[in-house]
């Protein structure tokens, strides 16, 4: 065959044997670099990965597993179920047990009930110290030392509060030998309020097996073991069986400092061990991963078989590039144009250009679009100087270095920000400003003073005032200004206190301008509520009482100045208040359980009282047509003891505390039921007990009859005893087989 003329040229083959020999030795290079260093970005990665997987893992167990515990306890347990003014636990901090039972037998049940709705809480136990008693969810102590806590109990006063500890809790049943390992969390109380001596302590169970079933299932693989340690390195928590030499090779490479390292176990084969230094942990523990590499080995075989498949591609292709070029030199700029081509479709003037003006034309487009970016950058940078999410402060060339300023926040109800920024815009201001738009419904307005210059938040308010007029038919908005700040630097303060204080459109309406000088001087003390008026009026059924209380209490919410969280505290209390009548009475059925705050919050204060309003009318109506029979049932049981212990002091206030409900109310359902009152039933019943020991029984002095009969004075006795049949003690006894009548 005979070959063609130009491959005979000797300098065309060496320019081919040149950029051939040059290809192979640059992709060898490349080759043998990139095949070496895949074995150290896989080690890389897994160490990257697993730091990843420990900061998910103590973000879980710490802020989403056992912080449920800690919000629930703060918030819940002690900040909706015992603040009132009555509750049993404030009593109970205060007094002993005795005379207390049905208190402590009710606290009991309370901590029963917070036990169970919580799932993997142990346990949780009270200790007041005045009285030295102690109350769990199962059982009642009257003295620490016979609760199986007693060991615990007598160190709480050194215990760190608001922090887990880890224990051994005793063996209190012989037929398991395995020790239960819990964590606790210990608050004092009462809670919140500094005291060199607390009154006592509350504190909450979790058992280790729970937490480690829980981090269990977070992991990808059976294969993948997550360890942690306490602040002394103690081990508390392991996802797998226990491991005695695993842990100590882990405890080793703690000890050592290096966060991953990469052993050879028997076993196992080639795992790597990484942790998490304890410094990043709010309870001071490490978290520890070991994890098998064998799955990493085959993604690590596939990438070096890509590469020598690749690298052998490459070269293959260089080699044709090599021909290429020398065959014809223009191809890569032909290439080129048809890239550019196939990015950018020019017009039929433009396609007629030559190669280097289409260039030309694409790197001016280009330029624009860099333009927009940069644009895009800065509107980025003045987000992130609000938010507080960016340092680079010194690019920030639209705002002064030497001014002051001033954030407002600008909520969008109706519109969007870009139209709004746009509006805005238009209009003349008399203070300098900048906006940002945060998000489709958000914005800030950065104003900023000279130094010299007097600074009035009233004129911005008033600025913004004008502004909602002019553009109120088109967009919709509120807005909070937040306080004055020195710096750049303190710029997301001043946007956050905003924030803070358009909390109060709960006050004012979604559409206020709201300012953060004027809400800060509101009243921070909470208002001391009597709700046993509300309580009342609810059990009775009278809509008008309750109607009046609801009234009564939104106008002193609205008169005091009050701040928010007051005002929150106050509406927590009374839908508290609430849902206690319907425990009480039994209208679950009516308002079933839920978390009824936050259902009965709405947007503003007056809309919330409008359905606390309602639902308290709806439970007294409930209550005034159906009657409630369980309250007839309750006197028939308080007549039953005044019966049986006439002899004994008796008191609305004892009836109280055994029937658990107001001492009025007490008074008003025992008129009701016995239709008398009742003094006068009791006076009634130990006078006809005296008169029949007198008619039955002669051995009795008519000082002990009147002692049986609850009298201590005997001329007390004497006198009301005449009152009641006409003759005295004596002569009734003288005359008992006398037909003497009770006036």
């Amino acid at each position: 065959m005979r070959v063609l003329p130009k491959y005979r040229d000797t300098f065309f083959t060496r320019l081919i044997l040149s950029y051939t020999i040059l290809a192979v030795v640059l992709i060898g290079l490349t080759g043998g670099y990139l095949y070496s260093q895949a074995n150290r970005l896989m080690v890389g990665e897994i160490a990257k990965d697993s730091q990843n997987r420990l900061n998910t893992a103590k973000d879980y167990v710490e802020q989403t597993l056992l912080r449920r515990f800690e919000d629930n306890l703060q918030n819940k347990a002690l900040s909706t179920i015992f603040i009132q003014n009555n509750s049993n636990l404030n009593y109970l901090l205060d007094n002993g047990w005795e005379g207390n039972l049905s208190r402590i037998a009710s606290f009991r049940q309370d901590l029963d009930n917070y036990k169970l709705a919580i799932e993997g809480a142990s346990k949780m136990t009270a200790y007041f110290r005045t009285g030295n008693y102690v109350v769990d969810s199962n059982s009642f102590f009257m003295k620490p030392d016979n609760s199986t806590d007693a060991a615990f109990i007598g160190q709480l006063q050194q215990i760190a509060p608001n922090q887990w500890i880890t224990r051994t809790l005793p063996d209190t049943n012989p037929s398991i030998t395995e020790e239960k390992q819990v964590m606790t969390y210990v608050v004092k109380l009462p809670y919140n309020i500094p005291s060199a001596m607390p009154k006592g302590y509350l504190f909450v169970d979790v058992e280790q097996e729970y937490v480690k079933q829980a981090a269990a299932k977070i992991m990808n693989s059976q294969n993948e073991r997550l360890y942690i340690f306490d602040a002394v390195g103690n081990l508390i928590v392991q996802t797998t069986d226990s491991n005695p030499d695993e842990i100590q090779l882990l405890q080793n490479v703690i000890g050592s400092g290096q966060t991953v390292r990469e052993i050879a176990d028997d076993k196992s084969g080639t795992i790597v061990m990484s942790y998490l230094d304890k410094s990043k942990s709010g309870n001071g523990w490490t978290y520890a991963m070991v994890r098998p590499i064998n799955t990493f080995v085959l993604a690590s075989q596939q990438i070096k078989t890509k590469i020598f498949i690749g690298c052998s591609l490459v070269l293959l292709l260089g080699f044709v590039i090599s021909y290429m070029i020398s065959k014809r030199f223009y191809i890569p700029m032909k290439r080129l144009v048809q890239h550019i081509r196939s990015l950018h479709q020019p017009n039929s003037a433009q396609s007629q250009m030559n190669e280097y003006a289409i260039i030309g034309d694409a790197l001016n487009i280009m330029g624009q679009k860099i333009e927009t970016l940069e644009s895009l950058a800065k509107t980025n940078e003045m987000k992130n100087l609000v938010l507080g999410a960016s340092l680079g402060l010194e690019n920030m060339d639209d705002l002064p270095q030497d001014c002051h300023f001033l954030v407002a926040y600008i909520p969008l109800i109706e519109g969007h920000s870009k139209e709004f920024k746009q509006r805005y815009e238009q209009i003349d201001h008399s203070v300098r400003n900048e906006i940002v738009c945060l998000n489709l419904r958000e914005a800030a307005i950065i104003f900023y003073f000279d130094s010299r210059d007097k600074v009035d938040d009233e004129a911005i308010a008033a600025d913004l005032v004008r502004v909602k007029e002019v553009i109120r038919d088109e967009i919709r908005f509120g807005a909070a200004i937040g306080s004055l700040v020195q710096s750049l630097e303190e710029i997301p303060l001043s946007y956050q206190l905003a924030q803070q204080a358009y909390r109060y459109c709960f006050f004012y309406g979604q559409e206020a301008i709201i300012q953060h000088s004027k809400i800060s001087a509101l009243n921070p003390s909470p208002y001391m509520f009597s709700f046993d008026l509300y309580k009342n009026a609810l059990k009775v059924g009278n809509v008008n009482g309750a109607n009046q209380f609801t009234d009564e209490f939104e106008g002193i919410l609205e008169e005091q100045s009050l701040q928010l969280e007051a005002v929150e505290l106050a509406l927590l209390q009374l839908v508290s208040t609430l849902y206690q009548v319907v425990i009480e009475l039994d209208l679950q059925q009516l308002v079933p359980p839920s978390n009824l705050f936050d259902e009965l919050k709405k947007d503003t204060l007056s809309a919330t009282m409008e359905a606390i309003r309602s639902l308290s009318r709806q439970i007294a109506v409930h209550v005034n047509e159906s009657g409630n029979h369980a309250h007839t049932d309750v006197i028939l049981k308080l007549k039953a003891y005044i019966d049986e212990h006439l002899h004994e002091d008796l008191s609305l206030n004892l009836l109280s505390e055994m029937a658990s409900l107001a001492p009025a109310y007490i008074s008003t359902l025992f008129g009701e039921v016995m239709r008398e009152s009742f003094t006068e039933y009791v006076t009634r019943a130990r006078l006809n007990k005296a008169a029949d020991l007198l008619r039955n029984d002669a051995s009795l002095s008519v000082t002990e009859i009147a002692s049986l009969a609850g009298y201590r004075n005997p001329q007390y006795f004497h006198n009301k005893f005449k009152a009641r049949f006409g003759v005295t003690p004596v002569q009734y006894r003288q005359a008992k087989h006398a037909d003497v009548k009770a006036i």
